[in-house]
Order: C-alpha cells, then structure tokens, then sequence
C-alpha cells in the first residue's frame, strides 16, 4: 500500500496490451518482498509486479532505501488505440507511519524545548534540547530529500516518459 503524493489520469494513445507488453519486459519480478541486493537484476529498469491490468514497480537499483517511491497504475481502454493510465506515485504506508511518528518525536521536542526555555531560560538542559531538535530536524529534512523526492522525481519522469511515448 502506498500512501500517493502524485496522482494523474493521463489518456495515451497506446493499447493497453502495449503498454503492459512494456513494462512486462522493463520489470523484474522479485521472488520475495524483501528487497535486497539478490533481488537486483542488472538491465531492468523497475522492480516490482505487472498484472493485466497495470503494475506495482519501484525503480531498479542497489541501493536499498525503504524511502524508495513507489509507483501503482490502473491502465483501462478507451479506445482500440487509447488507454486512460490512473498513474499514484508516492512512498510506502509503513514508512509514512514511521516519518509521521518521527514527526511528532521533533515535536515534542521543540515543545519540550520551548517549555525548559520559558520556565528556565537559556540553561544547559534548553541548549541541549535545542542541539537534539536542530540534529533530529536536519535528519528528517536529508532523508525525505535525498533518499525520497529525488529518486521520486527520476521515477515520475521515467513513467511519464514511457506512457507518452
């Protein structure tokens, strides 16, 4: 389940069979949903799951990230030479819970942080809260944006790309 941060219907004008025969040869079917280095295959593009009716994929790599985007399409046709692409992209549910959790951890900080700098001033307790804050924020903000929404603007191009074509 991915929770999506991009949505779009995008109308091709490819069949439906063609798109699917794409992404059948551009996919590597993993034999377990564990995604480790055995499961990368050099020469496909994407990782995942195609069906008849669309795919589940993330992009083929390496480097293990469970921050990697994921990709989810419903491919239905219009007409014999048009099909409409319900393209979601976004990250994995569980890792979404995980960040909104470290969210609120930050938060709790800076509360705690502003609370010990009302009662007590700028004491070495504060300062230290502070650091941790400073520490923990920065880390959250390097993760989403090196680990998540530069692979996901890579994937959304990539996928974009290949039903326009």
């Amino acid at each position: 389940m991915i929770v999506p941060v991009y949505k779009q219907d995008i109308v091709v004008d490819r069949n439906i069979h063609e798109i699917i025969d794409f992404m059948n040869k551009a996919t590597f079917r993993p034999t377990s949903a564990v995604i480790t280095r055995r499961n990368f295959v050099k020469g496909v593009e994407f990782r995942g799951y195609v069906d008849s009716d669309g795919f589940r994929i993330i992009s083929n790599s390496d480097f293990e990230s469970s921050f990697a985007p994921m990709a989810k399409a419903s491919i239905s046709p219009i007409t014999e030479n048009q099909s409409e692409v319900h393209l979601e992209i976004g990250m994995n549910a569980i890792v979404a819970v995980c960040l909104l959790l470290f969210s609120f951890a930050i938060l709790a900080i800076a509360a705690t942080a502003v609370h010990e700098i009302g009662d007590h001033g700028m004491t070495g307790g504060a300062v230290l809260l502070i650091i941790i804050l400073s520490v923990f924020s920065g880390m959250m903000v390097l993760t989403l944006r090196y680990s998540f929404y530069s692979r996901y603007k890579k994937l959304k191009q990539r996928l974009i790309d290949i039903l326009r074509s």
